[in-house]
This record gives structure tokens, sequence and C-alpha cells, in this order.
């Protein structure tokens, strides 16, 4: 463990070089990933992919030591113990590089159709660079959302509100394992402890009130602003890279519709595999 600590401390400041460049200079730092796939010779062909998987892995795991110090504000119940919580929270930072090397995937498939003729490697490179950057950048917009817990009376609205949600989960699922195997529907005159209108009713008041706090408005736009100043960036990164690749203007926009519906399909099929996992869950609960 020591000997990883001490890798990583040593690869800190080239890594932050390479992080602010690709972050101020994505052009430049573009070019050159998929210049060095071309140029490269059949006994470095792969220098491109390594460096950009030793960037990626780096990148990770600074996300997730971000993740981890300043997990994002959520209704979820708190960790009973850290060491879940900082599994939990690398997970996520996970999922994100998951979530993103598929929709590079998806995109890079669709300018293919379109007449890309660029070498996966350089693809590839390029992607596990700017895909590092775009994991750092994720956790440090979700940390942006403890801002508004600065404000004491917002902190103590949140917890109550993380206690209802607690309340009104385990209710949920306590009612929905009594609902009827072949038809879903719930037995008739069936009780849900703590879900009464009123309880809801107040819960919303609540949240409402706890959203409209200044700070934790504050907190949300400044997470939103960083999300679509990510989401241009990137945009930008993949025009770049079509132009660079020789596709017209009018193909660049075709790939780009292209991967959009691709996106989209991928995106549904993500929230299905979510309520598959999650319905699972509940039933093994329930059993």
């Amino acid at each position: 463990m020591s000997k990883a600590l001490d890798d990583l401390l040593t690869k800190l400041p080239l890594w932050l070089g390479q992080f602010t460049r690709t972050l101020t200079h994505p052009s430049q730092v573009l070019t050159e990933q998929l210049s060095a796939d071309t140029a490269a010779s059949a006994s470095t062909e792969a220098k491109p992919v390594q460096d950009g998987v030793g960037f990626l892995i780096l990148s990770f795991a600074v996300a997730a030591g971000v993740a981890i110090t300043f997990p994002v504000a959520s209704m979820a119940p708190l960790a009973p113990a850290p060491a879940d919580g900082a599994l939990a929270q690398s997970a996520l930072v996970l999922r994100h590089l998951f979530v993103f090397l598929g929709a590079a995937a998806l995109v890079h498939g669709a300018s293919k159709l379109l007449g890309n003729r660029q070498a996966f490697a350089g693809f590839f490179g390029a992607v596990a660079r700017f895909g590092g950057v775009t994991l750092v950048l994720l956790a440090l917009a979700g940390a942006l959302t403890n801002v508004g817990m600065a404000d004491p009376i917002a902190a103590r609205n949140w917890q109550q509100l993380r206690q209802v949600a607690v309340q009104m989960g385990e209710s949920a699922k306590t009612a929905l394992c009594q609902a009827d195997a072949q038809t879903g529907q719930l037995p008739p005159g069936t009780a849900i402890n703590g879900l009464t209108p009123t309880r809801l009713a107040e819960a919303q008041a609540l949240y409402l009130d706890t959203a409209a706090r200044p700070l934790v408005v504050i907190a949300s736009a400044l997470e939103s602003l960083c999300l679509l100043a990510l989401t241009v960036w990137l945009g930008w990164v993949w025009w770049r890279y079509l132009r660079v690749s020789g596709l017209t203007p009018g193909r660049a926009v075709a790939a780009s519709a292209v991967g959009a519906v691709g996106l989209g399909a991928g995106q549904l099929l993500l929230v299905l595999i979510d309520s598959g996992q999650m319905a699972s869950q509940l039933m093994r609960s329930c059993s």
C-alpha cells in the first residue's frame, strides 16, 4: 500500500501538468494523440494507448479521492461504516468511467458509419486523456453540492429529509413486498406506514424550503454551470475530432446526430438495467 501511494504521489505532478494542458489546450492534445498514433512505428504503436491508460488510471484515483473526501450531498442514508461509504463513492466514479467509455464507443461507431478512417488506438488514447479529465471534473462538480450544507439550517433540514427518506423507503419496500406476484397490485386496504398525505406534504414543504436557501441555490447553480461547461467542452472536442478525422461539416453533423441517437438508446438501456437491479434487490429482501 505504501509503495502504491509513493508511486501515486511521484506521478501526481506530471499528471497535473497533463490535466491542465488537456483542459486548457484540448485541440493541441487531440492533434498530438491522433498524430502520435499515425506516425507510430510497429514497435511503438501501442504507446499512445499505454500513455492514455496510465493517465486514465491516475485520474480515476484522483476522482475517487475527491468523491470520498467530498461526497455528493444526497438523500441516500449514511453508510454504517466509513469503508462502505468510501467503496460506494469509488463505485460511483467507476460507473462514470464505464458510462463514458461506452458513450465514446457508441459515438466512434457512428463516426465510422459516416466515413471516419482514424485508427482506434489513437482514438482510445484521446478518449483516455479526455475521459480522465471528465472523471475528475464530475467529482469536483459533485463536491460543489456541499457548499449548500454550509448553511446550518439547510444542513439540519437535509438530515431530517434523509431520515424521512429512509423511513418512507422502508415503508414503501414493505408495501411492495405485499404486492400480488401475478398482477403486481397491492391487496385492497393495504396500510403503508409513514406514507400518509400529511407526512408527504410536510416532507415536500421542508424540501422546498431547503432548496430555496441561498447557499443551496448557489451550490446548485455552480454544479449546473460546471456540468454545462463540461458538456460544451466535450462537444467541442468531439466536433474537433470529427474535423481532424477528415469528415466534412455535413458528415460531422450527421455523425453527431447518429451518435446522439445511440447515446439516447444507451441511456434507456442503462435505466432499464438499473430498474431491473433495484427490483431484483427488492425481491431478495422480501424473501
